[in-house]
C-alpha cells in the first residue's frame, strides 16, 4: 500500500506543470459573455456583476492573468505594468519548459487559446506614446488563405483601432473585443511582423517589430 502511494506521488511530482491557458480562454468567454459596456482607457473601471470593462491592453492582460494566472502575473512584477513588461517576461521565459509561470512559444502554428502574444513599439511608430500591444488567442492559428509565411489569429484585446472582423462597432470607444489579426513568420514559425487588419492586409504593409508568444502556468 505504501509502495503504490509512493508511486503515486512521485507520478505527480514528475507530473509537467499544468497550462493555465484553459482558465485564460473561460475568463475571456465570460467577459464576452457578459459584456455590457466597454471603452478604451488608461485606467480600469471594471464592474463584473454589471459587465462594465474599461481599460486598456495591458491593464486587461494583467486583471485577467492575476484572476487566472498569479504566478504568471507575479512574474511581471509592476503594479501597473505596460505592453513592453509583457514582452520582456515572455522572451525571457524557457522555451523547453515553464519557468516563473511563463513559458515562451517560438513557433506561431503552436499558439492555443489563452496563450498570450506581446510586441514592442515599431520604430516606425516611435512617436506614440504606448510601449507596445499585448492580448490573448481565443483560436488556433490557421494560414493565409493567399499568402504564404502568414498565418492568421484570433484575439481578444483592448483598443479603440479596429482589427479585421472585430467585435467593437466602427466609431465606438473601443475597449475589450474579439477580432482577427496576422503575423508574417520566417522559415521556423518564428514571427517578424503583424498586420494589425487582419485576412485583408497586404503583407507588404505589415510592421516589423520584436513579438512574443506566451504560455502561462502553474
Amino acid at each position: 500500500m505504501q509502495g503504490a502511494l509512493l508511486s503515486v506521488l512521485l507520478a505527480v511530482a514528475a507530473a509537467p506543470p499544468a497550462s493555465k491557458g484553459g482558465a485564460v480562454a473561460t475568463a475571456l468567454g465570460t467577459i464576452e459573455h457578459g459584456l455590457t459596456s466597454t471603452a478604451y482607457q488608461h485606467r480600469a473601471d471594471i464592474d463584473t456583476r454589471r459587465g462594465i470593462y474599461r481599460w486598456d491592453c495591458s491593464i486587461m492582460a494583467a486583471w485577467i492573468l492575476a484572476r487566472t494566472a498569479p504566478a504568471a502575473r507575479r512574474a511581471i512584477g509592476a503594479d501597473k505594468p505596460l505592453a513592453r513588461d509583457f514582452y520582456r517576461v515572455i522572451e525571457r521565459a524557457p522555451t523547453d519548459r515553464p519557468g516563473r509561470g511563463w513559458r515562451r512559444l517560438t513557433d506561431v502554428a503552436a499558439l492555443e487559446p489563452g496563450d498570450l502574444f506581446a510586441w514592442l513599439k515599431p520604430e516606425m511608430f516611435k512617436q506614440r506614446p504606448n510601449t507596445g500591444h499585448v492580448g490573448f488567442a481565443v483560436s488556433k492559428p490557421w494560414r493565409h488563405p493567399r499568402f504564404a509565411g502568414v498565418w492568421l489569429l484570433r484575439i481578444a484585446d483592448a483598443t479603440t483601432e479596429l482589427h479585421g472582423d472585430d467585435s467593437r462597432p466602427p466609431g465606438g470607444e473601443g475597449g475589450f473585443g474579439i477580432a482577427t489579426i496576422a503575423f508574417l513568420v520566417d522559415a521556423a514559425g518564428a514571427p517578424r511582423a503583424y498586420g494589425w487588419y487582419g485576412e485583408a492586409q497586404d503583407p507588404a504593409t505589415f510592421v516589423p517589430t520584436e513579438i512574443a508568444f506566451g504560455r502561462v502556468f502553474l
